[in-house]
């Protein structure tokens, strides 16, 4: 299926097709699809294995990201520094807005004042209870809180983080027939949770930055899609909070009824968010999985070959460290790249 942008209903395919992609950065422009209204042509080559090291001429970004950086750093207070995720989150805005840097500097002040307004870090260690006995008695009931809407909010296992890319970035998979709450705000909270974890995952693991969403569409129905708000609100945080942060997505054998929900949300996609999205079905889409993703490892609904130990949400969330996904061996060496690989 190829997804055009002017309005026109999509077209399903067996064979893998192409949307645009989220958060990617101009070093990886190269594997950009092309867009166009009629069925893709393109063979599995148009995607590389790899992010491109480097860009060519006439791809190459015209502005200084020392400087840049060294800009947006120097226009945080002390209190917005507080609140950045990593040392590279300036980059990675400024790289997202292809170095317009006013437009930088305001949107990174927006997701500094949201990571501390929507309470970041403590839903990242609200699960993390060895170390909330120094805390005041009120912080632990609201970080135990946080663990109890997150755990409810997992027991289906609708979104949880499993195994890695061949480069060494994290599978977070996304099943929306899974669905088992009405309530934004704690649908958003476990949104995030997972997204740093996932986050988290990756930089243990390889010391890249990015990770693999997969969305599998086993058992769902019309009555699973989110409300409208639901949607936007998703798309507000993972456009305007994570830059940089997907290498890529793949929509694993979406059902007819996906058209229609498709239809309604592709409005409130920014056309940037449109450029890595592969839609994978039929022979073609498992080609492209199996050379992504050690389909030994993966899930059914990622082209896995094996039929793999059940998810347990207990032992995710309290069991497992928050940067190891889950059924990962513990006691596995991460890869020997250089650290904070940028993708």
């Amino acid at each position: 299926m190829t997804i055009g942008t002017d309005g026109r209903a999509p077209v399903l395919l067996r064979s893998r097709s192409l949307m645009s992609g989220v958060f990617d950065h101009p070093e990886e422009r190269s594997s950009r699809c092309v867009i166009s209204h009629s069925p893709s042509t393109e063979s599995l080559d148009s995607w590389p294995k790899n992010d491109s090291p480097v860009s060519t001429p006439s791809e190459r970004h015209h502005y200084d990201e020392t400087a840049g950086v060294r800009a947006i750093l120097d226009s945080l207070t002390d209190r917005e520094r507080k609140f950045l995720s990593d040392e590279n989150m300036p980059l990675r805005h400024y790289r997202a807005e292809k170095g317009h840097l006013e437009e930088a500097i305001r949107k990174i002040k927006c997701t500094l004042r949201w990571r501390e307004e929507f309470g970041v870090d403590d839903i990242t260690r609200c699960f993390d209870r060895k170390n909330h006995v120094h805390l005041p008695p009120e912080k632990q009931k609201e970080l135990n809180r946080l663990a109890e809407i997150i755990s409810r909010e997992n027991e289906t296992g609708k979104i949880y983080c499993r195994g890695y890319d061949k480069q060494g970035r994290a599978i977070l998979y996304l099943t929306p027939g899974r669905e088992n709450s009405t309530n934004e705000m704690d649908n958003m909270r476990h949104l995030v949770y997972h997204l740093e974890r996932a986050i988290a995952c990756t930089r243990r693991k390889s010391g890249r930055q990015k990770v693999c969403i997969v969305i599998g569409y086993e058992g769902f129905k019309l009555a699973n899609a989110p409300p409208l708000s639901t949607t936007k609100h998703t798309l507000t945080i993972l456009q305007g909070h994570y830059p940089e942060r997907m290498f890529r997505a793949y929509i694993c054998d979406p059902p007819f009824v996906f058209r229609t929900f498709w239809n309604i949300i592709r409005h409130f996609v920014d056309p940037t968010t449109l450029e890595k999205i592969a839609f994978c079905s039929g022979g073609e889409g498992q080609r492209l999985l199996e050379r992504d993703f050690n389909v030994d490892t993966t899930e059914r609904q990622a082209g896995g070959r094996k039929v793999l130990r059940p998810f347990n949400s207990k032992e995710f969330l309290y069991d497992t460290p928050f940067d190891y996904a889950f059924d990962e061996d513990i006691d596995c060496r991460s890869f020997e790249v250089a650290e904070n690989l940028m993708d």
